[in-house]
């Protein structure tokens, strides 16, 4: 079972429109429920950390948030493994399916999923055991980024995890632009070369060094552990990698590598997306 049918799932779920959805999200649940024991290779390390986050506790008593959701389908992921207490907050878009889920299907007393500007998350302080984004941050401007992060501590309880997937400018293949290193080059002249070899840059992205991000999560949140080697060794068949899959899986050979391995591992989780998990300090730095 492969993460492009868990999409195609809940495409269908986007299908019914007002219609009855108890039945489709079954099938949706039966989709996830048959990865249990592989799941999709991207979520690996979200699924893990939730898991030993929380402990002996319930699933459903753990409060997650999708800080950038999009169509919200790694949130209905997790909820069809019984995290059903699940919140999404996005900038855009059409969040009534999801919506439909939690008030119908997981019985919340009100919507969980919601549009915000940004920069403000409308969820109470310390309500929030793990907060996560995928590949979002890099769409977040100049102007919100603190907030973002600022707005991702005051939400998490006096412990919680923040996991972060980012792209970032040290990779040197970009797959918004599918362009090979020209953003190693100022802002300006990155533009001026995009717009030359026909890959202009969006202007919703800004693309930043992964220390910006590791000094960021620190201030705001308290602490910053790179999970990307981790992320490397865990993955061995990247089948819908979106970029060169035979690249990535030269990667994954190499680090691989009895001793040879460690040195490859150690250069090599620099120039790929990076991987975060942040643990909530008492105060920020």
């Amino acid at each position: 079972m492969s993460w492009p049918e868990i999409k195609a799932a809940n495409s269908k779920l986007r299908e019914v429109g007002g219609g009855p959805i108890t039945e489709t999200w079954g099938e949706f649940c039966q989709t996830v429920q048959r990865t249990a024991d592989a799941p999709p290779y991207h979520l690996a390390i979200l699924l893990n950390r939730i898991e030993q986050y929380r402990g002996a506790r319930q699933r459903r008593e753990i409060a997650i948030l999708d800080h950038g959701c999009g169509n919200g389908l790694t949130l209905l992921y997790l909820a069809a493994r019984g995290y059903t207490n699940i919140y999404g907050v996005d900038v855009g878009g059409d969040l009534g399916m999801q919506n439909r889920i939690t008030t119908e299907i997981l019985h919340h007393p009100s919507p969980r999923f919601t549009i915000d500007d940004g920069k403000t998350i409308a969820l109470p302080d310390g309500c929030i055991d793990i907060v996560f984004s995928q590949q979002v941050l890099e769409h977040v401007d100049d102007a919100a980024i603190d907030s973002y992060f600022g707005e991702e501590r005051r939400v998490l309880k006096a412990t919680g995890w923040a996991i972060h997937q980012i792209p970032h400018r040290l990779t040197p293949y970009d797959s918004h632009t599918r362009a090979w290193l020209i953003h190693y080059f100022p802002k300006p002249l990155h533009r001026a070369l995009g717009r030359m070899i026909g890959a202009p840059i969006p202007d919703h992205l800004h693309l930043r060094w992964p220390w910006f991000h590791r000094r960021a999560l620190k201030r705001h949140i308290g602490s910053c552990q790179d999970l990307t080697l981790e992320r490397l060794k865990a993955v061995r068949n990247p089948s819908y990698y979106d970029g060169s899959v035979r690249l990535r899986r030269l990667i994954s050979m190499m680090i691989a590598v009895p001793v040879a391995g460690l040195i490859a591992g150690a250069l090599l989780r620099h120039f790929v997306m990076l991987e975060t998990l942040s643990i909530r300090s008492g105060r920020a730095a």
